[in-house]
């Protein structure tokens, strides 16, 4: 009884003490940029395509509640067009809004038309960003799957670089290590990227915050304690009972290549996707020289290395035209091709017709 009554207090204790530590370390805070009030510290402005005539249109107005609506249509001279809304500080303010200390993005949706809105925040990059160059902020952008009016959370870890910014740029995310969280300068709500040229829609837009989602920390501290009574349990019945327990995580049995060509082919289904891979890499990864993968790829499949790892590619980009909204761009960057122009020559001479016109017989 007395090793029972001391194993509870023990639990006790320790449950308190961890709540406690758990009250103080999380962030309550919560930094809104909507509802709309005439004390905000934020101004807000369309942005559109840069060209002369038939651009994009949109109309931003604020309701009697601080709800935000953006009224838009898209021009019919771009295969892409776009518009949108973009907040930024007062020019009476320091310029940068410190979105470091959350987590998660939440706002308030409602649509007519849209099923996918793009979310942007870029960022001011020391030693970069300059007024003398056209993007010159880096642009973090998440997607928000659309599915009727309603709260949407967006982790902050889901807003990712844009390959087209990049690209811009003739730079790689390795160029832009460090991002500081605390320079955002501007927030972007942009037009659906489902409807097309000349496509309309009217977004509203009652609430806008940046919060922490402490749910994962209440359920990491769940799985801890319910791990720590576990132990108490054990120990309690072990020692009742003179036994020793001896806790073990059993090995996991993985199904590894077992000869030369099958190495090669994982090896190339898991990093096609990078641009830089060729029959050096593998030799450097694997341990088989370049001519013996040759051989290996003529003798047993009847192909060359190159016909090989493009074949792969462009089965990826077929089914990401087919399955996504990604802009022909992307794809082909994720598929491994960093030139877009050989990229569609690569395309049109396998397939037989451009990637736009294989997207549109979907």
């Amino acid at each position: 009884m007395l090793l029972k009554n001391k194993l509870i207090w023990i639990a006790l204790g320790t449950t308190f003490f961890v709540l406690i530590a758990l009250f103080f370390s999380l962030n309550f805070s919560t930094f809104s940029i909507l509802p709309y009030s005439k004390s905000s510290q934020f101004n807000y402005q369309s942005f559109r395509e840069s060209i002369d005539s038939g651009y994009s249109e949109a109309k931003i107005t604020t309701d009697n509640k601080g709800a935000l609506h953006l009224n838009y249509k898209l021009c019919k001279k771009l295969e892409e067009p776009f518009t949108g809304v973009y907040f930024s500080k007062k020019d009476s303010l320091p310029p940068f809004f410190d979105v470091s200390t959350f987590n998660t993005l939440r706002i308030h949706l409602k649509s007519i038309k849209a099923k996918r809105i793009p979310l942007t925040i870029t960022f001011d990059y020391d030693g970069f960003s300059s007024k003398q160059k056209e993007f010159q902020y880096v642009p973090y952008t998440a997607l928000v799957d659309y599915k009727g009016e309603g709260d949407y959370e967006i982790s902050l870890n889901d807003f990712k670089e844009q390959s087209w910014w990049y690209r811009y740029h003739h730079k790689t995310p390795e160029d832009f290590k460090n991002i500081d969280f605390s320079r955002a300068n501007f927030f972007i709500i942009g037009s659906c990227q489902l409807l097309g040229a000349g496509g309309e829609d009217e977004i509203e837009v009652s609430s806008l915050d940046f919060v922490n989602n402490n749910g994962k920390w209440y359920l990491l501290i769940a799985i801890i304690l319910i791990v720590f009574y576990s132990i108490l349990v054990i120990y309690y019945y072990m020692r009742q009972k003179k036994q020793v327990f001896i806790p073990y995580i059993a090995n996991e049995v993985n199904d590894a290549p077992v000869n030369k060509l099958d190495k090669v082919m994982q090896y190339i289904a898991v990093n096609y996707s990078n641009p830089e891979l060729d029959q050096e890499a593998l030799q450097r990864e694997l341990g088989i020289s370049t001519r013996e993968i040759g051989t290996l790829l003529k003798e047993k499949l009847n192909t060359s290395f190159k016909n090989y790892l493009n074949q792969i590619r462009l089965a990826e980009v077929k089914r990401l035209l087919k399955e996504s909204d990604l802009p022909i761009s992307d794809i082909a960057y994720r598929a491994g091709y960093n030139n877009i122009s050989h990229f569609n020559r690569v395309f049109k001479t396998e397939v037989g017709v451009s990637p736009k016109q294989f997207r549109d017989e979907k």
